[in-house]
């Protein structure tokens, strides 16, 4: 990530980044040093980058400046001060603004004009018949564009240096914690936000934190979608979802950008009229009454926001996650491994997509599927549990003690609205074991168990990562249930519409995808931390 700090002439964005940068212990560029580096390469010979627009014109300057950011290291963390006419450059603010927090130091104008006047005024203000009025004129436009695009904006007007680093420091935790904590944006470096509702137009995601350079297709999302969306199957929800990606930005020719990447799914088979009878009744099982006393409103055609239809939008960021892993060595697969008390015991992963309900194992899955059928028959519902493995994962992805790999997990799979359960390696079955028999012993180089399921201390071990998740069952069921209405009155309802009898199958490829996206956020975490990492021996 870089801290950009931007500022007019005189604003102190050179003093403070680098103090910054010290107190931060990360580095510091001046993109002007950068910019007259860059042309001294190329032949062009300039004190000041002021001499050096004055030499070769606006417009080939502008495309100088936008080379040398192009080239800006993205591997770490450093602050890089710049000038506001940098930022005013549309093509500069695209290329600076991924992974990028702008801070914008602000002061009064009067007294930046004291501060430009001890020195030697630059050439356009030594022109202007009234400096002082031209000045000030530019600095007030700069503020006025510039401080709503930026993500903080600094007082910077007091003399204490190391008084306005702290002030910048603190906003920077204030920020960092703000966006760290959105509660629809999943990620660190690697950021899926998502939005839309079951019945609304469309659902959709921006991804964030994609290096630029990734071939990328709407196929390369489409192969997953296509098997998590509903009407596959007689155990699955009958609504006709074609669930076709939009790719509306971030690719460009076939290849990521390095900007936002934003997807797009039209919602078409959404039949909100189902929902007009039980529109005051809290469904149960449902986030129905939870959503209506944080909000105090909400949308009661499939559950909004709580659907389970949200999910088709993880799926297609973490299918980018996915073939980014996949070019590094690592395979993430999941699959369905109990439904009710039917489980698999002969894993053949060949089996996996054959049958409806994902399951490895022929004979236990034709043995699902008909509990699955009779639970639909008689209105009901049944849950199970789906196995998770990433294969080929390095050691070191994890951050103790707050962000601990199985913890990133964990939370990426309980944001599944079904999910109840989740455990790593032997799990829940470790509170019956002795430390003896719990512990994976270590000979030649190589674990000789994986009880653990890849983790230690939170910290990937270079093993198969392992894990389970406990789904529940679909909470839509046709019989007559007790419930309450938006009044507090004692109500009874009954629920129709076209529900998953059971959700198991469906989110075997949500499943992948979280597991996808929290792994490649770990990695890139890891990248930033230590660049190396992975030249030492795991």
């Amino acid at each position: 990530m870089r801290i950009v700090i931007a500022g007019p002439k005189a604003s102190g964005k050179t003093t403070v980044g680098g103090a910054l940068a010290e107190k931060l212990r990360i580095p510091f560029a001046d993109l002007d040093d950068l910019v007259l580096q860059k042309a001294a390469e190329n032949g062009v010979g300039a004190d000041t980058c002021a001499e050096l627009f004055q030499a070769l014109g606006e417009e080939r300057f502008r495309e100088l400046e936008r080379t040398t950011i192009s080239t800006l290291d993205r591997q770490g963390y450093f602050v890089l001060a710049t000038g506001g006419s940098t930022l005013i450059d549309r093509e500069s603010r695209r290329l600076l603004r991924p992974a990028s927090l702008w801070v914008y130091l602000l002061v009064p104008p009067e007294r930046l004009w004291e501060r430009i006047e001890r020195g030697d005024l630059p050439a356009y203000l030594r022109d202007s018949n009234d400096p002082r009025a031209e000045y000030i004129r530019r600095v007030e436009c700069i503020d006025e564009v510039l401080s709503p695009r930026c993500d903080l904006c600094i007082d910077t007007e007091k003399e204490d240096i190391e008084e306005i680093v702290d002030d910048v420091v603190e906003a920077l935790h204030q920020e960092l914690a703000v966006q760290a904590g959105a509660p629809n944006t999943l990620g660190d470096i690697v950021r899926l936000t998502t939005f839309g509702e079951s019945h609304g137009p469309l659902i959709g995601a921006v991804l964030d934190g994609i290096r630029p350079g990734l071939p990328l297709t709407a196929e390369d999302i489409q192969r997953d979608l296509d098997r998590r969306r509903p009407g596959q199957s007689a155990v699955a929800s009958a609504r006709k979802e074609p669930d076709r990606i939009e790719i509306v930005s971030g690719v460009f020719e076939g290849r990521t950008t390095g900007t936002p990447i934003g997807l797009l799914i039209r919602n078409a088979d959404s039949r909100s009229s189902h929902y007009e009878a039980v529109k005051d009744l809290f469904r149960p099982g449902h986030a129905d009454f939870t959503f209506w006393q944080k909000y105090g409103i909400r949308d009661y055609r499939g559950g909004g926001r709580s659907s389970g239809r949200e999910t088709a939008t993880r799926v297609a960021g973490g299918a980018v996650a996915r073939k980014i892993l996949e070019d590094r060595g690592v395979t993430v697969r999941a699959y369905t491994l109990q439904i009710g008390d039917i489980r698999a015991e002969n894993i053949d992963l060949a089996e996996i997509e054959r049958n409806p309900v994902r399951c490895p194992d022929r004979e236990a899955a034709e043995k699902m599927e008909a509990l699955i059928l009779e639970a639909r028959e008689s209105g009901d519902s049944v849950g199970g549990v789906v196995q998770v493995e990433a294969l080929g994962v390095p050691a070191g992805l994890g951050d103790p003690v707050f962000s601990k790999l199985d913890a990133r997990l964990g939370l990426a799979l309980f944001s599944l609205g079904a999910v109840k359960g989740v455990e790593f390696g032997c799990g829940f079955a470790c509170a019956r074991l002795r430390g003896s028999e719990n512990n994976d012993p270590m000979e030649d180089g190589e674990f000789l168990s994986n009880n653990a399921g890849g983790i230690l201390g939170g910290i990937s071990s270079g093993q198969p990562l392992l894990a389970r998740i406990a789904v529940k069952p679909t909470p839509s069921v046709a019989g007559e249930q007790k419930t309450m209405d938006v009044h507090g009155e004692n109500r009874t309802i009954r629920i129709e519409g076209r529900h998953d009898p059971c959700i198991v199958p469906r989110i075997v490829p949500v499943v992948e995808a979280m597991v996808a996206l929290t792994l490649l956020d770990a990695w890139e975490v890891q990248d930033r931390l230590r660049p190396d990492w992975q030249k030492y021996p795991s």
